[in-house]
C-alpha cells in the first residue's frame, strides 16, 4: 500500500519540472498523497500540486564552479537529511531526470526502505554535464524500475542489459494560453504575418541550431525562430543568420512557462533537428497546443512528430518543416497518464515486497 509519493525533480525549471508537476497534478487528481521535492525558486506549478522547496541552488555567481560547490554542499547538509526524515518505508521515490548527487538522493531513499524509481529523460550523458555518468549509473542500477518516455528508449536500455525499465507517457504542465502573449511573440518573430519555423528552448550545440538556421534559409515565404537560454553555440548561430541572410530572429533568454507557451502556441511549426536525444518536452507541449512538428530522425523524437526528416541535413528538415505545416498536428492521447504512472508505482512496490518475502 502507497502511503506518499515522493516526486523529487531538484531543478525546479523547464521541462523536466513541467513533467514532474503535471504527474503530480495527475496522481492528485486520483486521491493519492503526492509531494513534489524541487528548488526554492521553482517555476510556477498547477494550484492543486503540493511543493516542499528544499533544495537551494546558488545560481547568482558568475563561477561555474562556485556555484556547483555551494550548491551540492547545501544538498548534502540540508536537503538529504529533510528527505531521510519525511521518506518512509511505504512510499515511493520517483526521481525525476539527472542531478550529480542523484546517487547520494537514491541511497537515502534506499536507507529508508523506499521504493525507488528513476526517471532520467535522457539515457545519455552530455560533454558539459558534471558527474553525469555517475548519476545515470545510479539511475539505471539502483532503482527498483527505471521509466522511460519511448519505445526507442525502452528498446535501448533492454539491449543494455536494463531489465526493469517501462515506458510512460511523457506529459507536460501547460497552463491556457495567454492570447496577449502570443500576439507579442507574433509581433515580434512574424511581423509580416508568414509562416514561423520554431526552434525553442536551450540553445545547445548538441541540438544543431545551425542546420535549422540553414533550413529555414531554404524556405521562401517562411522565418525562423530561435528562443531559449543560450548555452553556447549563439554567437556563432547569429553569425550565420548575418551570413545565409536566413529571415531568423534570435532571442537568448530563459522564458517561464506562460511565456513558453505562448511561444510555442504562436509558431506555425515546431522544429526539432536534434543530433542527439531521448524524447523532448517541447513536442510534447506542441501536440497539446496543436502545434504541427518537424524532426531528425533520432532517439524517440519520431514517436510525438508530425513529420520526420529523412535525414539530419538541412535540405531534408526544411522538407518536413514544408510537410508538417501541410499535415497539421498529431493528436497524442495521454488521458491516462496519471493511471498508467499509479499502474507502475503499485506494480514495483509489490513486486519488492515479493522478492522482500523470497529472500527470507
Amino acid at each position: 500500500m502507497i502511503r506518499r509519493v515522493h516526486l523529487i525533480e531538484s531543478g525546479g525549471r523547464g521541462g523536466v519540472f513541467n513533467h514532474a508537476v503535471e504527474v503530480a497534478a495527475g496522481l492528485t487528481a486520483l486521491g493519492v498523497d503526492v509531494v513534489v521535492h524541487t528548488a526554492d525558486d521553482c517555476d510556477e506549478a498547477p494550484a492543486p500540486v503540493v511543493l516542499c522547496r528544499c533544495v537551494t541552488w546558488h545560481r547568482a555567481s558568475p563561477n561555474r564552479v562556485v556555484r556547483q560547490a555551494r550548491t551540492s554542499a547545501r544538498y548534502l547538509l540540508r536537503t538529504l537529511p529533510h528527505l531521510h526524515r519525511v521518506i518512509g518505508p511505504e512510499d515511493i521515490v520517483h526521481v525525476q531526470g539527472m542531478f550529480a548527487l542523484t546517487p547520494e538522493l537514491v541511497s537515502v531513499a534506499r536507507r529508508r526502505a523506499a521504493t525507488v524509481v528513476a526517471s532520467p529523460h535522457n539515457t545519455f550523458v552530455r560533454s558539459n554535464a558534471p558527474g553525469g555518468g555517475r548519476a545515470l549509473r545510479s539511475a539505471l542500477q539502483d532503482a527498483d524500475r527505471v521509466l522511460v518516455y519511448s519505445e526507442a528508449d525502452r528498446q535501448s536500455l533492454l539491449a543494455r542489459g536494463v531489465a526493469n525499465v517501462g515506458r510512460v507517457p511523457l506529459v507536460q504542465w501547460t497552463p491556457p494560453v495567454q492570447p496577449a502573449l502570443v500576439e507579442h511573440w507574433h509581433r515580434e518573430l512574424k511581423p509580416d504575418g508568414g509562416r514561423l519555423a520554431l526552434l525553442p528552448g536551450q540553445v545547445r550545440a548538441d541540438k544543431n541550431p545551425a542546420v535549422f538556421v540553414e533550413a529555414v534559409a531554404r524556405l521562401p515565404g517562411w522565418r525562423g525562430a530561435v528562443v531559449g537560454a543560450d548555452l553556447g553555440p549563439g554567437r556563432q548561430v547569429d553569425a550565420l543568420v548575418e551570413q545565409t541572410g536566413a529571415a531568423v530572429t534570435t532571442a537568448y533568454r530563459y522564458l517561464d512557462v506562460d511565456e513558453f507557451t505562448a511561444l510555442v502556441a504562436a509558431a506555425d511549426v515546431v522544429v526539432a533537428p536534434y543530433e542527439v536525444a531521448s524524447q523532448s518536452g517541447v513536442l510534447a507541449v506542441a501536440a497539446r497546443l496543436g502545434v504541427p512538428t518537424a524532426v531528425a530522425p533520432c532517439g524517440g523524437l519520431g514517436e510525438l512528430a508530425t513529420a520526420v526528416a529523412r535525414d539530419s541535413g538541412a535540405a531534408a528538415i526544411g522538407e518536413a518543416i514544408v510537410a508538417a505545416y501541410d499535415l497539421g498536428a498529431k493528436p497524442i492521447d495521454t488521458a491516462d497518464a496519471a493511471i498508467r504512472f499509479l499502474h507502475e508505482y503499485t506494480a514495483t512496490q509489490q513486486s519488492r515486497a515479493d522478492g522482500k518475502t523470497r529472500s527470507r
